[in-house]
């Protein structure tokens, strides 16, 4: 997945394309931009960074859009992603995601998708290679159609980072694994509770996307070709398949944790176990100890010259005696 990392400035790029060619330019304004929507068949606008008042007032007023809209550029937040159909135009957003280590680092994406032109705002430094060198081809089918086709070969791209993450979430699963089963001890399960926060926050992100894309399926919009609905249908399927795995690697750490406590609980079987057996061999030693411990002159072992070691033969035979009955029956 690119770096969005890169720089905390504002940029703003616009690409016009058709068949014959593919324009790009850097502007520095907001209502630069929205100027260049139809001078090629489509535009793509894309903004690194955060949209400053003038650029919202230029998209209020040149787009028409809902407040609800421009609230949702406005904030920096990751938020769930949507989709919803104004008839003019789309708004979507979704998640992008960063496996960094064990954790993951998550960005917002926006795209307003119209007739003739797809808005992009994705965090600072964000690049789309692969989409890039698909507009430099002018053999790739994405130049000879329109901003939904584009639209897609974006939404493909991130589906495709979000099955690399949960390639990189199975090796670590698979990594943790075997240490649980190697008795990690409290370091395996402090690292199954990372890995289910962060098979969540991919989770999150996934289920809603797939059914922003659901509603790109069913072509109940006009902004989306006939021709374009099957390849959201595609990506549609992939997105159930990404779910599929999602929830198998859930299923895995849930395991992965059912072990663990298994064993937990199994050791402190066999830490009462034994302190259980020694309980028990030292109980008629006790009672012996208590026997003779009571004074009584009466008692005729007490002026017997052998009765002290005596005692204590009788003692460690009745020990032995005992451990060699728990391991003839298999309890120690």
């Amino acid at each position: 997945m690119p770096d969005d990392r890169a720089d905390d400035r504002t940029a703003i790029t616009v690409m016009g394309y058709d068949k014959s060619a593919v324009v790009r330019e850097e502007v520095a304004t907001m209502a630069e931009a929205l100027d260049r929507i139809g001078l090629r068949e489509v535009t793509w606008i894309v903004v690194r960074g955060p949209v400053d008042e003038k650029g919202l007032d230029a998209l209020r007023e040149r787009l028409d859009l809902h407040p609800v809209v421009v609230d949702e550029i406005a904030e920096h937040l990751p938020v769930r992603p949507k989709l919803v159909d104004f008839q003019d135009y789309i708004f979507i957003t979704w998640r992008l995601l960063r496996l960094e280590g064990q954790e993951v680092a998550e960005g917002q994406t926006i795209n307003l998708l119209g007739k003739d032109f797809l808005f992009t705002v994705v965090p600072a430094g964000h690049r789309f290679p692969r989409t890039m060198d698909a507009l430099g081809n002018e053999h790739n089918q994405v130049r000879s159609l329109g901003a939904d086709y584009l639209l897609y070969d974006i939404i493909d791209t991130v589906i495709d980072d979000y099955f690399s993450i949960s390639e990189e979430l199975g090796e670590l699963i698979e990594d943790a694994q075997d240490r649980v089963l190697n008795n990690g001890g409290s370091e395996a399960l402090t690292e199954i509770q990372r890995l289910r926060r962060v098979l969540m926050k991919v989770r999150k992100a996934i289920w809603p996307m797939r059914e922003a894309i659901n509603v790109l399926v069913k072509g109940q919009s006009d902004l989306v070709d006939d021709y374009t609905a099957p390849y959201y249908r595609d990506a549609y399927d992939h997105t159930i398949e990404l779910m599929d795995t999602v929830d198998t690697h859930r299923d895995m750490l849930s395991e992965m944790l059912d072990i663990y406590q298994t064993n937990v609980s199994n050791q402190l079987n066999k830490i009462v176990k034994v302190l259980t057996l020694i309980s028990v061999i030292f109980a008629p030693l006790t009672f012996i100890v208590g026997l003779y411990g009571m004074n009584f002159q009466a008692m005729p072992e007490l002026g017997h010259p052998l009765g002290y070691p005596m005692v204590l033969i009788s003692m460690l035979f009745i020990a032995l005696a005992m451990v060699w009955l728990f391991r003839r029956r298999g309890w120690y």
